[in-house]
């Protein structure tokens, strides 16, 4: 029984806080869709996704049905809100200094390479 009920716990915060709540309305879309096709008999599902989606907010006679099909309407109530009511303040500064001034610039390096192979394709940059 425990096992159902996480099971319905996860399936309900998966549909809740993800875009999987928008794949609820999917039946809301074809039977919209049906209801061009009364309209209009030839149109195909290409269209129809075209004209509700790819034309940006059309104010027309069917502009609630507009609205109530999935993706059409970005919901940001069941995004998690976290509040922090202590303000703490972290002390990040540091009395000694852990770094050192060289004095001198090293302007040459060493290329070694220990494979002969490799040592014939790759060389160090050479000045003039």
């Amino acid at each position: 029984m425990k096992q159902y009920i996480a099971k319905l716990l996860v399936f309900l915060c998966f549909i809740s806080f993800t875009p999987m709540k928008e794949m609820i309305k999917v039946p809301l879309l074809l039977v919209h869709y049906y209801e061009h096709l009364d309209e209009r008999p030839n149109m195909t599902i290409g269209e129809f996704l075209d004209m509700h989606y790819m034309q940006g907010i059309v104010f027309d006679a069917d502009y609630e049905k507009d609205m109530q099909l999935p993706f059409k309407v970005i919901d940001f109530t069941s995004l998690p809100l976290f509040v922090f009511n202590e303000f703490k303040v972290l002390d990040i500064r540091s009395n000694e200094t852990s770094f050192f001034v060289k004095t001198k610039i090293n302007a040459s390096y060493r290329f070694n390479l220990s494979d002969a192979k490799i040592q014939g394709i790759f060389h160090p940059p050479r000045f003039v």
